[in-house]
């Protein structure tokens, strides 16, 4: 079974000196594994059933526990190495998803501190379900349409063909504060639409509000991550923006009248209905609305600049004259 070190640990080889066992133990917290993903899940489901029939003490699981099992360490590698490593060892047979390897891939960021705000990783069994809280692989997701700058999933046949994707996407997140603004400017402009909308709910006899009847429920999902991060990108390389640092003074600068809360809503809803009922892969379509959304409103030369209606009307006209 290959597994690699997410992190370099130059004290790993003298480690292993005092038995590979404690070495792993050491470094449990950064090891990934590369491949043999569902046998790992079998294995843990084994040693439950043990447990479970026989006590945690019986000569039973101790059995278990002595058979020797095979390993591949690569230690040393960077993300490319070990995202490329992912990928190979996976082709031709049923892989992990592309999400839980880019997850992986990404551990390292889970645990970066930001305050008022909390990622939550799929291994902790559990869901974002208060505001403060966020998904990580969707995260993931979001943070590499800013690196690809690409409202759209990463396909994984697209990362073995493309190594000058890779050698870009390992380049950008050398340094973990890109994908801390990101997160921080994302959450800025969902709580300032929050706070803007004073958590104005649409009425859902008077509307169809299966996207979502607040803000929260429209923005806090992953087609607007997706969205928010390849517009952030490509406003960078337009030169529009220097950067993702740019972005949270801007949000501070949105502004919604009191009573135009329900006229905000009721357009978002109205495109993303339309959208729905007019395209035949919709989660793609909202993605691509909502990265043209996201491109209107803090582009300076848009004649919807930093206004939320108007953005909402002009990038459906833009999604609508390009893909309809």
């Amino acid at each position: 079974m290959p597994l690699a070190l997410n992190k370099t640990s130059e004290t790993f080889e003298s480690q292993l000196n005092d038995g590979m066992t404690g070495a792993l133990l050491d470094n449990i917290d950064n090891l990934l594994i590369l491949d043999g993903l569902q046998r790992t899940y079998s294995l843990i489901d084994i040693e439950k059933d043990l447990e479970a029939e026989y006590g945690e003490q019986s000569t039973e699981l101790e059995t278990f526990y002595n058979h020797q099992i095979r390993l591949e360490i690569y230690s040393g590698l960077n993300k490319l190495g070990i995202l490329y490593r992912m990928l190979t060892l996976n082709t031709g047979q049923t892989p992990m998803s592309l999400r839980q390897q880019v997850e992986m891939l990404y551990l390292d960021y889970a645990d970066i501190d930001i305050d008022g705000i909390e990622i939550v990783k799929e291994s902790e069994s559990r869901s974002a379900t208060q505001f403060h809280q966020y998904n990580f692989k969707e995260i993931v997701e979001g943070f590499n349409s800013y690196i690809e700058r690409n409202e759209l999933p990463i396909a994984r046949q697209d990362i073995l063909d493309n190594i000058k994707g890779l050698e870009k996407l390992a380049d950008e997140n050398s340094n973990e504060d890109i994908f801390k603004e990101y997160l921080e400017s994302l959450h800025s402009f969902i709580v300032k639409l929050n706070n803007l909308t004073e958590s104005y709910e649409l009425d859902s006899e008077d509307y169809d509000v299966s996207f979502g009847g607040n803000t929260t429920k429209i923005f806090k999902r992953s087609q607007s991550f997706t969205g928010f991060g390849a517009a952030i990108g490509k406003l960078k390389d337009n030169g529009t923006i220097s950067g993702l640092s740019d972005i949270i003074p801007l949000i501070e600068r949105l502004s919604l009248d009191s009573d135009d809360s329900e006229e905000l809503l009721s357009k978002l809803n109205d495109n993303f209905n339309w959208i729905k009922e007019h395209s035949s892969k919709i989660g793609n379509a909202q993605r691509n609305y909502l990265h043209f959304f996201y491109r209107e409103l803090f582009n300076e030369n848009s004649e919807a600049y930093l206004d939320l209606i108007k953005s909402a009307s002009t990038a459906f006209n833009r999604y609508n004259s390009l893909y309809n």
